[in-house]
């Protein structure tokens, strides 16, 4: 009878240390948080949470994860200058939030090698899928993200990697060509 209630304890304790796992493996990331605690990221930040696309990118990581391309503040204060961003709709303005975030998991040593000149953004999931999509390329060690709309965007520094969330900052608000051209 001893040996029988060792092998139910034991059963017991596997059991609970599995359930542990299990729910340590899908505690989401509080992507808010991690741009609030990097201060340059107010606006974004604001936008996402009034906009409900935070949803979307929170959800996004119980399945494939979710990379996200944070612009500043001071990248949006270049946009609002020419007052592009703000005569859109609040629709459009959630598009262009989408436009930042891929739903996949992409880590540092895999996006720097990621070339990929059709990638689909969660805009794109929102709407068709020739639509919102935007180019990654590698230019003399730093990713280049091409829009079709002004230069291109550079991957600047890693804000947050830890799978499943990738937080990358760029040095510009990422402008779709479905809505910018």
């Amino acid at each position: 009878m001893g040996s029988c209630s060792n092998l139910h304890i034991t059963l017991f304790t596997t059991f609970i240390y599995f359930q542990l796992l299990s729910l340590q493996l899908t505690q989401s990331v509080d992507i808010i948080k991690v741009l609030t605690d990097n201060h340059d990221f107010n606006i974004l930040t604001s936008l996402l949470s009034a906009s409900g696309v935070i949803q979307d990118f929170n959800n996004a990581q119980g399945n494939v994860g979710v990379t996200i391309f944070a612009p500043t503040d001071a990248d949006f204060a270049k946009l609002s200058q020419s007052g592009r961003f703000q005569s859109l709709g609040a629709q459009q303005k959630a598009l262009v939030l989408k436009f930042h975030g891929i739903h996949s998991y992409y880590p540092q040593g895999i996006l720097k090698t990621l070339v990929n000149p059709f990638q689909p953004t969660f805009a794109t999931e929102a709407t068709s899928a020739g639509s919102y999509r935007f180019s990654l390329s590698n230019f003399r060690g730093n990713v280049v993200i091409r829009t079709g709309v002004g230069n291109g965007s550079v991957v600047l520094k890693t804000i947050y990697d830890q799978k499943p969330v990738a937080i990358y900052s760029v040095s510009d608000v990422l402008l779709p060509r479905e809505l910018f051209l």
